[in-house]
């Protein structure tokens, strides 16, 4: 669990220190160039999710990391290496960008790597996350 919680805690870390970074520089209009680049662009999602209030967000994502901390807990999810980063990467990851949408009103997405839409480093936490939970299930 120790390693879960310090996972999420640097994933949240990393996240907010990037965002930072491109928010606080002037980027070019055309700084598109090539297969891979930096790109910053507020995200405001149209999903049912992102209209709702503050508070019922904080709700959610609280939500989450107690079942995922019972499910655990319980033996649902195995007890191992890679379900405890993966579940630490994914919920910190979540927490970074709740934390956009709380502060920003939007997501700070900044990495452009070809045709996929805008990402960030939370995102890829998240993805990266929830792909070490399924390997955690084969690894038992």
């Amino acid at each position: 669990m120790l390693i879960a919680i310090a996972t999420a805690a640097s994933v949240i870390a990393a996240d907010q220190a990037s965002k930072a970074f491109i928010l606080s520089r002037a980027w070019a209009a055309d700084s598109k160039r090539g297969f891979l680049s930096i790109r910053r662009h507020l995200t405001r999602r149209v999903l049912p999710v992102s209209t709702l209030p503050a508070g019922v967000l904080l709700g959610l994502w609280t939500a989450s990391a107690v079942i995922v901390a019972a499910l655990l807990q319980a033996g649902v999810i195995p007890q191992n290496m890679p379900s405890a980063i993966g579940s630490g990467a994914a919920l910190g990851g979540a927490a970074g960008n709740l934390a956009d949408r709380l502060r920003h009103g939007a997501i700070v997405d900044f990495i452009v790597v070809g045709r996929w839409p805008p990402f960030n480093l939370a995102d890829a936490a998240i993805v990266g996350g929830v792909g070490l939970l399924v390997l955690s299930f084969v690894e038992t």
